[in-house]
């Protein structure tokens, strides 16, 4: 029986990302809602907040009728879907693409600073920074409107709020890890997967956060197995090495 299924985009993103996917898994007969977080695409003028996210995806998940709703998310999208995993009892399973690392402080602090019109100033000019915090949270190139720099700002100053060990801690369907073999930061990856009771870590071979989007049918692939039960739920008693 197909599966409906809710795509959430990244920081920084929007719901214009996930076109390739979408179309492919509406063409195997899922029923797909790809949200636009506040501040992002199509409500690029709205102040985004942690709490007008969860209820984006709350609605879209609920908006697809009573049957177990997979909520997908990259990025923040991930962290995101957890959290509504958690909250949600129409929700039946929760995929987290490139969720390896929470919205550590030092991590969105050093973005504040590469973002500031202090940058100049660093010898780099704040691209190290830059390129620590964007590789867990931000996509290069991310298609669909883009968050103005005041706006960006002021997101980055909530993503503290997010609990995402605590949210798989919480979790009572199934989840799936799905990181690239070379995403930059999977520090919390083995932490998450200790959180979560019902948990699998599916890792895409050769893969870096960026390539995941100039691959979509690798992750299509992917994603396709897991609505179709080809992946198991279950994870194996020993966590996976590094």
């Amino acid at each position: 029986m197909p599966t409906p299924v809710v795509l959430v985009h990244g920081l920084r993103g929007s719901s214009a990302e996930w076109s390739v996917l979408r179309d492919i898994l509406e063409a195997h007969g899922h029923e797909v809602v790809a949200v636009d977080l506040p501040g992002h695409g199509t409500r690029i003028g709205e102040p985004f907040s942690i709490g007008e996210s969860l209820v984006t995806v709350a609605d879209a998940a609920r908006s697809l009728g009573t049957v177990p709703v997979f909520v997908v998310g990259r990025g923040l999208g991930g962290h995101l879907a957890v959290e509504c995993g958690s909250l949600i009892d129409t929700v039946g399973g929760v995929v987290a693409i490139g969720c390896g690392t929470q919205a550590l402080s030092w991590v969105l602090d050093s973005y504040r600073i590469a973002s500031t019109t202090t940058h100049h100033m660093l010898p780099d000019s704040g691209a190290a920074m830059s390129s620590a915090a964007s590789s867990t949270f931000v996509r290069a190139g991310s298609s669909g409107g883009v968050a103005p720099s005041e706006h960006f700002a002021d997101t980055l100053r909530q993503l503290d709020a997010l609990d995402t060990g605590a949210a798989l801690s919480r979790l009572q369907v199934p989840v799936w890890l799905l990181n690239g073999q070379f995403d930059r930061f999977r520090m919390q990856e083995r932490a998450f997967l200790s959180a979560a009771a019902d948990r699998r870590l599916v890792r895409q071979r050769g893969v870096r956060l960026a390539a995941r989007f100039r691959r979509p049918m690798d992750t299509a692939r992917l994603l396709l197995g897991i609505l179709d039960g080809r992946h198991p739920t279950r994870s194996r008693a020993a966590l996976p090495d590094r």
